[in-house]
């Protein structure tokens, strides 16, 4: 075992789909509830004798320290989320966690904007939550395709942060995208941090505003996983050093958060 990270097998504590094709996942894992951090990120895999499914790496949602319960959020796109989204209350499933590096923390005194597209909200959860201890004032920007794949709202809303919601089909919200407009808002709400998880061209969009706004930027990136820490080395992307140089980090181990200016966003 690596220093802060567990091997275990974590009960299913609940399970159900909050959208079509997403699910939110409650694991018993009391030491990944006590050492997780915001940003942080798990491995998890159903059980299977018939494939060797490699665990998928999933963003921390919510963490419940008194329960000992961590809470995923995931979308079926394959074999393995499928199998994933069939289990049942009481299954026991193989855990890694917790895994990765957190998000920088903004103190008192600093304006942050979080931005989060379609499940990209999954961890960006628990950063709120730590902001909002901190006394950060803080703004959300939300983003998904329809109204019914707005994720997590009714618990951003408690929250008490200013809310702007983003539909693609305007069934919710401004239609149109989160970028849009994202320039002025960050000036005129003289904000000195953005956060963001989501789909890759929202991400890129995001820390492209960023960076001409000269604005710190961090990201959570989501990257194809062997192990979740950093031995198997599949997960590379391209980093830019403050010189220009672009070297190879690994999202699981270097990451999964980033600023946005050192990433080597490709179009």
């Amino acid at each position: 075992m690596i220093t802060g990270i567990e091997t275990t097998r974590a009960e299913v504590l609940d399970i159900f789909a909050v959208a079509p094709g997403i699910f939110e996942l409650t694991l018993l894992a009391p030491h990944a509830a006590e050492q997780a951090r915001p940003g942080q990120f798990l491995m998890v895999k159903p059980n299977s004798q018939n494939q060797p499914f490699l665990g998928r790496p999933m963003g921390i949602f919510d963490v419940d320290k008194e329960k000992g319960s961590v809470t995923i959020l995931f979308e079926v796109h394959g074999g393995g989320t499928r199998l994933l989204s069939e289990v049942k209350k009481g299954d026991k499933l193989p855990l890694l966690a917790p895994l990765g590096n957190g998000f920088p923390l903004a103190e008192a005194g600093r304006r942050a904007l979080v931005i989060g597209g379609g499940i990209g909200v999954a961890p960006l959860y628990p950063l709120l939550l730590e902001l909002k201890a901190r006394g950060v004032y803080t703004e959300i920007l939300l983003g998904a395709q329809t109204a019914e794949r707005l994720l997590a709202l009714d618990r951003l809303c408690k929250l008490d942060m200013a809310i702007s919601i983003f539909t693609d089909d305007g069934s919710m919200g401004t239609k149109g995208y989160i970028t849009t407009g994202l320039d002025k808002l960050i000036e005129e709400a003289r904000i000195d941090i953005v956060y963001c998880c989501g789909p890759t061209p929202l991400m890129r969009g995001v820390a492209k505003i960023c960076r001409e706004a000269g604005v710190e930027c961090q990201v959570s990136l989501e990257e194809r996983m062997g192990c979740g820490f950093g031995i198997c080395v599949g997960c590379v992307v391209d980093h830019r050093a403050a010189d220009g140089t672009i070297s190879k980090k690994r999202v699981c181990y270097d990451g999964p958060v980033f600023e946005g200016k050192e990433v080597f966003w490709r179009d």
